[in-house]
C-alpha cells in the first residue's frame, strides 16, 4: 500500500502529454498551448492617440492655461483607422480620435475637455508635456515576445491576444479521450425505481461531468453488471480511449471482478491501495498507451480520488502546467475532534472572513455520503497520525469547483 505522495508521483511519472494538433481560434478555449506563441509584430503597431482630443506640438502649449490660452488652427479630423494626411506645422493642430495614428509633427494630445472650439480654431486651456496622452509603437507588446506560454490553458483573454496577432489556428495539445464504466449488480438506471437492495447509479454521471469540466471528450459511458464475461467485453472496448475510468469492483469481495478482468486483459498494475481516506482501494495501471484508474464505487471516494489523482493525470495529458486546484491555508472554525491514523480528505465548507479563509468539516464523512458532496466546497487535508485539531488551527485546504450556499 502506497502513501499519498508516492502514489501521486507514480501517476505523474507514467503520464505523458498527448500529440500536438491545430484548432481554429474560436474552438481553442480550454486547450493547452502546445508551444510558446509569440507576437508577430509590435503592439501597438504605430504611435497613436490615447484620448479623443487634438494632436498638438507640445512646445507650443507647454505654458497654456485658463490665464494664458493658446490659439491653434484646426486642420481637420483624423478618425480611428484613418492614417490621415496632415503635416502639422507651427500654430496648427488636428482633431483626433482615440486609437488614430499621430500625424507627423505632433507629440501630444490635448483632451477635448481642455479646449474651446471657435470655428476653425481651437483654444488650448491646459499645458501639455511631450508625449502626454500618447500610446507608442510596441509599448504594450514587443515583436517576438511570448504572448501565450506553452502549457497555458487558453481562455477568453488568450483568445483575444491571439486574435490580435493573427492566429487563425492555434497549436494545442490534444485532450485525452475518456471511457467511463460503472460496475455493480445493485445498480439501476436513473429513470428506474430501485428495488430492495438496489440504488440508482450516479458515479458515471458525476465522473462524466468532472471530465467535461476539463474539456475532454467522453467516448464511452456505460453501466456493467458484476459478470466476468460482460466486464471483459466492456473493458476491452473501454481500453480504446486514452484514459479508462472504472467505478466499483475494486475491493476483495466475492463479486469484485474488476481487478481479475484487468489482469486477463493484460493491464499492468502500477499500484493498488493507498493510505488515504476516503479511497483506499484506488487502482492505477496502464495498457499500452491507455491509462487505467479503478475507483471505488462509493461516490465521495470517487469524487475525492478524481480530484487528487485523475485530474492531475488528465491535465498532464493535455499538456497543462497547472495540474490541480491549488491548496490554500485556512483557520478551523470548529475542532476536528478525532485522531486521524492515515491521510484523510475531510469534506468541508470554506469561506472568507476578516481577510482570511475559515473552514469547518461537515458532520458526516462516510465514503458513501452524497449529501456531503453537494454541501462541500473544499477538502481539508489532514496528515497521517494527526491528533485532535483544536479550533483556530491553520490547515491546508483544497477549494473545490462546487457552488454551495453557506448556512447563516
Amino acid at each position: 500500500m502506497l502513501d499519498y505522495a508516492d502514489a501521486r508521483s507514480l501517476v505523474i511519472e507514467h503520464t505523458r502529454p498527448l500529440n500536438r494538433i491545430l484548432r481554429p481560434l474560436p474552438e481553442a478555449r480550454g486547450f493547452a498551448a502546445a508551444e510558446d506563441l509569440r507576437a508577430s509584430h509590435p503592439m501597438p503597431l504605430f504611435d497613436n492617440s490615447a484620448m479623443d482630443g487634438y494632436a498638438v506640438r507640445s512646445e507650443e502649449v507647454s505654458e497654456a492655461g485658463e490665464a494664458c490660452p493658446v490659439l491653434l488652427e484646426n486642420l481637420g479630423y483624423i478618425p480611428a483607422g484613418d492614417p490621415g494626411d496632415f503635416q502639422i506645422g507651427p500654430g496648427q493642430c488636428a482633431q483626433i480620435a482615440t486609437g488614430a495614428p499621430m500625424p507627423p509633427g505632433t507629440d501630444a494630445v490635448v483632451m477635448k475637455e481642455d479646449v474651446r472650439v471657435e470655428g476653425p480654431q481651437v483654444v488650448v486651456l491646459k499645458s501639455m508635456r511631450r508625449h502626454e496622452n500618447l500610446r507608442f509603437r510596441g509599448e504594450d507588446i514587443a515583436e517576438g515576445r511570448v504572448i501565450v506560454a506553452q502549457g497555458t490553458r487558453i481562455g477568453p483573454a488568450q483568445i483575444s491576444v491571439l486574435a490580435s496577432f493573427g492566429y487563425v489556428e492555434v497549436p494545442v495539445v490534444r485532450p485525452p479521450s475518456v471511457s467511463i464504466v460503472s460496475t455493480g449488480n445493485e445498480l439501476v438506471e436513473v429513470q428506474e425505481q430501485p428495488g430492495p437492495g438496489q440504488l440508482r447509479e450516479s458515479n458515471r454521471y458525476m465522473l462524466r461531468a468532472l471530465i467535461e469540466e476539463e474539456n475532454c471528450p467522453v467516448d464511452l459511458v456505460v453501466m456493467a453488471p458484476d459478470d466476468p464475461g460482460a466486464l471483459l467485453d466492456i473493458f476491452a472496448q473501454a481500453l480504446e480511449a486514452d484514459l479508462m475510468l472504472i467505478s466499483g469492483g475494486m475491493s476483495v469481495g466475492d463479486h469484485d471482478f474488476t481487478k481479475s478482468t484487468f489482469a486477463e486483459l493484460g493491464i499492468k498494475q502500477l499500484f493498488w491501495k493507498i493510505r488515504v481516506k476516503p479511497g483506499k482501494p484506488l487502482f492505477f495501471g496502464r495498457h499500452e498507451e491507455t491509462l487505467v484508474f479503478g475507483l471505488p464505487g462509493n461516490p465521495s471516494s470517487s469524487y475525492v480520488l478524481f480530484g487528487e489523482f485523475v485530474r492531475p493525470a488528465i491535465r498532464k495529458m493535455m499538456g497543462l502546467r497547472d495540474l490541480e486546484l491549488p491548496m490554500v491555508k485556512a483557520v478551523l472554525d470548529e475542532p476536528v475532534a478525532e485522531f486521524i491514523p492515515r491521510m484523510q480528505f475531510l469534506r468541508a465548507q470554506l469561506w472568507e472572513s476578516g481577510g482570511e479563509y475559515r473552514v469547518r468539516q461537515l458532520p458526516f464523512q462516510g465514503s458513501n455520503s452524497i449529501g456531503s458532496l453537494v454541501d462541500s466546497n473544499a477538502l481539508i487535508q489532514v496528515e497521517p497520525n494527526t491528533p485532535e485539531l483544536p479550533a483556530g488551527t491553520r490547515v491546508r485546504v483544497r477549494p473545490l469547483n462546487n457552488s454551495i450556499v453557506l448556512p447563516e
